[in-house]
This record gives structure tokens, C-alpha cells and sequence, in this order.
């Protein structure tokens, strides 16, 4: 698996780019808004990247942000999402409006986007409701005044609890009981030790 590569940009287009790797010029399918963030040609650039195999040929995807890459790899987890339809909804929506959008049922939304129709808006919506991570300003204790840093730190372990197969709102809930008893200033590493304690 090729998780990231790192090099100048020999061209790029608005969905499209080469990478000078080493002599080696690898093509990677970029969404719009990691063009606009990769630079101008000839500078130095590292994309986070996911391969894609086919029967009959391989594509790399690049992303200039972890959040993208994992927005991506959950839409084509979706029914009939494949990765160039992933990758126009990426370029229709920031990572912040998508994770919106699944919060909020937003299917008008996502019909605004090229080849997105009301049944695979739908499906978005439904199949992402478990997939998707919180945005990164929603606090997780109602009762708890939290700051910044605390909501990126339990943020990161609610990803993390998805990942290992918790359903978003029973790790959500978990998390909350084990940083009532144990503390905000709970390590991520302690609260998800916790939490998989728990029966």
C-alpha cells in the first residue's frame, strides 16, 4: 500500500496531478480542494494517498489532509460510490460541510453536487451515519465545560473507537461515562483502555 508520497509537481489540473518522485513522475487524482492547497508547479509538496486496484489498472488518490483521505475511503465503502464519484463530492464540499451534512440529514445538499441524485444522496446519508467522524468543535459532555484541545482529544478517541467497530453513539456515550468518573485530564490512551474495559 502506498500511504503517502512526497515530491515536486510537475502539473497539475483541478482534478489531476503529477508528482516528481525521485525522476519517477507518479499521476494522482486530486479532489478541487487539494489543488488548491498543493502549490504551484515545481514546488515541493506531500500527498496522503490511497491506492486503488482494478482489473485493469491501478489509481492513486492523493489528499493534502488526513480528513479527506478518510472521508474518501468511507464513501467508497457505500454502495455505488466509486472513487471518481467520491472524489467530485470532495470537490463539491469541504470535509467540514460533508461531516455537516450527514449530521444534519442534508440530502438537498448533496444532490447540488454532479451526479449525486436523490436515492444515492440518501444512501450517503444512511450508510455514513456510522462511518463519519464528529466535526471537531462538537463537545461530548453536555455537563462538562471542555476547551478546545479536550474536544480534539476525545474527538480522536471516539475515531478511534469507530475504527476498532463501536457504534458512533454507544463510544460516544462510553466516553462520556469514563471521563465522569476518571476526569477531563485523561490521556487518550487511558480513556480508550477504559472504555474497552467496560462490559
Amino acid at each position: 500500500m502506498i500511504e503517502s508520497v512526497r515530491g515536486s509537481v510537475s502539473r497539475k489540473s483541478p482534478t489531476f496531478c503529477v508528482i516528481n518522485v525521485q525522476g519517477i513522475g507518479l499521476g494522482v487524482y486530486i479532489s478541487l480542494n487539494t489543488f488548491r492547497n498543493i502549490g504551484e508547479e515545481k514546488q515541493e509538496v506531500e500527498l496522503l494517498t490511497h491506492l486503488h486496484v482494478r482489473e485493469d489498472a491501478l489509481q492513486l488518490y492523493g489528499f493534502f489532509t488526513e480528513g479527506e483521505r478518510e472521508i474518501f475511503r468511507k464513501l467508497i465503502s457505500v454502495s455505488g460510490i466509486g472513487p471518481r464519484l467520491a472524489m467530485t463530492i470532495l470537490s463539491g464540499l469541504s470535509v467540514e460541510e460533508f461531516q455537516q451534512a450527514i449530521v444534519s440529514d442534508d440530502a438537498d445538499l448533496l444532490t447540488k453536487i454532479p451526479g449525486v441524485g436523490k436515492k444515492t444522496a440518501q444512501r450517503v446519508l444512511l450508510e455514513m451515519k456510522e462511518k463519519i467522524m464528529l466535526p471537531a468543535g462538537v463537545a461530548f459532555v453536555a455537563t462538562s465545560a471542555l476547551s478546545l484541545p479536550e474536544r480534539d482529544r476525545f474527538n480522536e478517541a471516539l475515531r478511534a473507537l469507530i475504527t476498532l467497530g463501536y457504534k458512533q453513539n454507544d463510544a460516544k456515550s462510553r466516553i462520556e461515562k469514563v471521563i465522569k468518573n476518571r476526569g477531563k485530564d485523561i490521556s487518550i490512551e487511558d480513556l480508550i483502555k477504559y472504555v474497552l474495559q467496560e462490559v
